[in-house]
């Protein structure tokens, strides 16, 4: 009888899983585990929202599991220490894993496991979850393969009798924690506002998610995901889902196309709405793994500039990053987007994408100081997508155009009442939106910080920074380089990453 583990990483569910799918055709003993490493768990990048996310995943697969007779075996320890203490209680033949897109810290861990692995006989399968390609793939045809993986459709639940199949042996049930998972449990304790706007992160609660999104909520998508205030109803607000494995991209991708279909002969100005909004999140689902391929291929980019000209780009502000990171800059905007992401776990992506550009370009501080504590903040923390989009924001991928966010202009356009400012800054809550729109202009309203520097005079000084080193002969020539790997091949124009960069000023 062979026996193999379904080691669960970020796949925390039994729809569209190649990795349990195959380690049920494969074994006839299946045992599931996740293990809560000390290592992850202690981490720069590990924060309240990912702890919770893992504990009330887990807890929501307990109970499927449990209607089927299944258990899964839960563990505190290094991964290679505890397949060691694993084996030498049952002698398993294989793990079935998924592949991770992460950071060096897990991947350092795998390269660990699969040493282990190789050295106790031990056959590690990692299975293709979503749309990235381990090894890099020819950017010409990335778009192609990554069309037909979402074609082919998700996987289905395995059956009643294969679930069932899913136990602890009595050899290992004392291994496995067997009281409630609590982020308290594992040292990273939610406080109270936390708690209260946390999202649920589950399988259950993704395809809940999912069918809002499709039925109720999506029609604003398209508009409404610019807005600090519409996002959390009018975006998918599956990205906690996507990002810890309770559904997967293939499964997002056919539900829309499915609703796409059924809206395909109606002709109200309603359907063209939900039609458009659906249209747009598919090519985010694209996106996504676009930007995860990037880390996947080129892993260093967690510490290295994809253009290693932006090395020489000075940072003499980096003394300013606590108070960024706090909400105290004295930019009503940015103090409420920082704050509404230590409390929520969510912020849209432009305006993820302004305090970027403030922390940078405004603030002069080092963008590899932003990922692994603003890591912390997002309870859809995707390393592909964070690291990817960080440096893209900071302009040190270099070939798109510097877009430098004004807060103020972020403001007029999505916050003009300053409900949002107003929400998550107390400090303003009796000022009128015309006295918050006037702080920054010199008109400074009592008991609020001032802006720490004058913004206008630090991102000259940047871009002249910035633009020294981008027309350098050696940075276009790696910009060239930096483009044939990873640039945008929507169109032929697009052949050279000079012009693949926006013309669109950003605000």
């Amino acid at each position: 009888m062979q026996t193999a583990l379904w080691w669960i990483k970020l796949d925390v569910r039994l729809a569209d899983n190649p990795a349990l799918t195959a380690a049920l055709a494969a074994a006839d003993q299946v045992v599931p585990i996740f293990i809560f490493e000390p290592g992850v768990l202690e981490a720069p990048e590990t924060g309240e929202f990912h702890v919770a996310a893992w504990c009330e995943a887990l807890t929501d697969l307990r109970d499927r599991l449990a209607k089927h007779g299944a258990e899964v075996l839960v563990c505190e320890g290094e991964a290679v220490e505890v397949f060691t203490r694993l084996r030498q209680n049952l002698p398993f033949e294989a793990i079935y894993s998924h592949e991770e897109i992460g950071t060096e810290l897990t991947f350092s861990r795998d390269r660990r496991v699969a040493a282990w692995a190789n050295s106790a006989g031990v056959a590690w399968h990692e299975r293709m979850q979503t749309g990235v390609f381990r090894g890099g793939i020819n950017r010409d045809r990335r778009h192609k393969a990554w069309t037909k993986f979402m074609q082919d459709g998700p996987l289905p639940e395995p059956s009643a009798a294969d679930l069932s199949r899913l136990r602890v042996p009595e050899a290992l049930a004392g291994l496995s924690i067997q009281d409630q998972l609590t982020p308290q449990r594992f040292g990273h304790p939610l406080s109270e506002a936390q708690w209260a706007h946390r999202q649920a992160v589950s399988e259950t609660a993704a395809h809940q998610t999912l069918q809002s999104f499709l039925y109720e909520r999506g029609k604003c998508y398209s508009w409404g995901i610019s807005s600090p205030n519409h996002a959390f109803t009018c975006g998918s607000r599956l990205s906690v889902h996507l990002a810890w494995g309770t559904m997967t991209g293939r499964q997002a991708y056919a539900a829309v196309e499915a609703r796409r279909a059924e809206l395909k002969e109606d002709t109200s100005d309603e359907a063209k709405a939900w039609r458009r909004s659906l249209t747009a999140f598919r090519s985010r689902l694209h996106w996504r793994d676009h930007f995860t391929q990037r880390l996947e291929s080129e892993p260093q980019q967690e510490f290295e500039p994809l253009n290693p000209a932006y090395l020489a780009l000075p940072t003499p502000g980096d003394e300013l990053f606590d108070a960024w990171f706090s909400g105290h800059t004295g930019w009503p905007m940015v103090d409420a987007c920082m704050r509404c992401a230590a409390t929520t776990g969510f912020l849209n992506f432009r305006m993820r994408a302004m305090v970027t550009s403030v922390a940078v370009h405004t603030l002069r501080i080092d963008w590899r100081k932003l990922i692994h504590p603003v890591a912390r903040l997002w309870a859809d923390y995707a390393p592909g997508i964070h690291v990817s989009q960080t440096q893209m924001q900071a302009g040190v991928v270099g070939i798109n155009q510097l877009r430098g966010y004004s807060p103020d202009k972020q403001l007029l356009d999505h916050d003009p009442e300053a409900v949002f400012v107003q929400r998550w800054v107390p400090e303003l809550r009796s000022s009128s939106p015309a006295e918050i729109k006037r702080h920054t202009s010199g008109d400074f309203i009592a008991g609020y910080t001032r802006p720490l520097v004058d913004r206008i005079e630090n991102f000259k000084a940047f871009k002249a920074d910035y633009y020294a080193i981008k027309r350098l002969p050696e940075t276009k020539a790696l910009a060239e380089e930096v483009y044939a790997r990873h640039g945008s091949r929507r169109s032929p124009k697009s052949r050279t990453w000079k012009s693949s960069a926006g013309k669109k000023k950003a605000g």
